[in-house]
């Protein structure tokens, strides 16, 4: 199946959110097909992202399934918003992004490429380094803590099923040698780095500063390779909020800046032998 650019993430939302409250209220797709007189296979492709849906159709799902009324603003805007292209978090500071995230994308990519100048990503994070990078800002709050923690030890699981998904990082020298937490946290996690480097599965890659200027200068991104026929993402991180991007012109810029980025790494087997000679230079 091809790739559907008219597809976007908040139809895939949209979809998801709709799905759950149909579950919630009990119904079966058979129900729903009954009270709006269409057919199931339309109703399959509202939850799946892959049709548009009309406002009468939205407003009527929603009274059907008995949505809370502040749920409804947010389905409602959702719908509204499925044709846009791109977005940045704090365009929709009403809706609850907290549903609209990274791990959504991350559990559902087929295949997902990171280039991360400044930390070891969370997939690749020990409990302990995870626990020292989300320690920032939190003060004595352990609980909120260990949930951050919990959380990024859940994402993980990935790479547990019956097909991993596939995980392609190009990593800057700095994160590597950068203490984070106690040496001996700092030591464990580039043990566990090189471990994780020999699974087939993950293509791990060191720039080191030899390579000289290159097209990482902008700073971190992540490309999310998404099931057909929904379209490739690009996430980026910034101070002030998160922005995705599915603009195809754009997402195809970032994929030919990593592959120029994957291209100056280090190939896998000399990238291990790096990050073994930095573990072994620690006092």
């Amino acid at each position: 199946m091809a790739k559907n650019e008219a597809l976007s993430l908040r139809a895939q939302w949209l979809g998801n959110r709709l799905r759950a409250a149909r579950t919630a209220a009990g119904f079966k797709l058979v129900d729903v097909a009954e009270y709006t007189g269409l057919a199931d296979a339309t109703l399959s492709r509202f939850e799946l992202g892959t049709l548009r849906i009309r406002k009468s159709y939205i407003r009527d799902l929603i009274d059907f399934y008995g949505v809370r009324a502040e749920d409804r603003a947010v389905l409602l805007q959702l719908n509204e918003d499925s044709w846009r292209r791109d977005w940045w978090d704090g365009d929709a500071a009403d809706l609850d992004v907290g549903f609209i995230d990274y791990t959504w994308l991350e559990a559902r990519a087929a295949g997902i490429r990171q280039y991360d100048p400044i930390l070891i990503n969370g997939l690749l994070q020990t409990p302990d380094y995870a626990r020292a990078v989300s320690a920032a800002g939190l003060g004595n709050d352990m609980a909120t803590l260990d949930r951050m923690v919990e959380l990024r030890m859940t994402r993980q699981r990935i790479f547990d099923r019956e097909t991993p998904t596939f995980l392609s990082i190009v990593l800057e020298e700095a994160p590597l040698r950068r203490e984070i937490g106690s040496p001996d946290t700092h030591r464990d996690q580039l043990v566990n780095l090189i471990e994780l480097a020999r699974r087939d599965y993950l293509d791990i890659r060191i720039i080191t500063t030899e390579a000289g200027w290159h097209r990482g200068w902008p700073g971190p991104f992540t490309l999310f390779e998404l099931p057909d026929p929904h379209p490739d993402v690009v996430y980026i991180e910034g101070l002030v909020g998160r922005t995705f991007l599915e603009d195809q012109a754009k997402v195809q810029a970032y994929q030919h800046a990593y592959d120029e980025l994957h291209a100056a790494a280090l190939p896998p087997k000399k990238s291990v032998a790096y990050i073994e000679s930095v573990l072994e230079g620690l006092t």
